[in-house]
């Protein structure tokens, strides 16, 4: 049931707004059990968390290489492919750093907030 919310969701969410949900479904759900679940999704790449203002948040993930665009003014989170990281290459050139992954969350104002 919490990875199906997960799915559907639009967005970042809060663990306290999952959890709503999901009791909205099964009242007898603890929160444990979302925070457990919640975790296995985050340890799986399922989900990944970002900032929100002060609040931490989760946004569901695609399985391809993307970041995220958070807006500050409304907390909404989008996707996307665009990528600002150095190639492998230029990083071993320059600093003999071979990276594994690298994660990148881009902060500022939304189209519709902007507007």
């Amino acid at each position: 049931m919490i990875l199906r919310l997960v799915e559907e969701w639009e967005g970042g969410f809060t663990v306290a707004e999952l959890h709503a949900c999901a009791r909205a479904l099964n009242p007898r759900l603890g929160l444990a059990t979302t925070y457990r679940t919640l975790e296995l999704l985050r340890t799986a790449g399922a989900v990944r968390p970002v900032l929100t203002g002060s609040t931490r948040a989760y946004v569901c993930c695609s399985p391809t290489h993307h970041h995220h665009l958070v807006c500050t003014t409304c907390g909404g989170v989008e996707e996307t492919e665009l990528c600002a990281a150095p190639p492998e290459a230029e990083l071993r050139r320059l600093h003999g750093f071979r990276p594994t992954a690298h994660d990148l969350d881009i902060y500022g104002t939304c189209r519709s907030c902007a507007a």
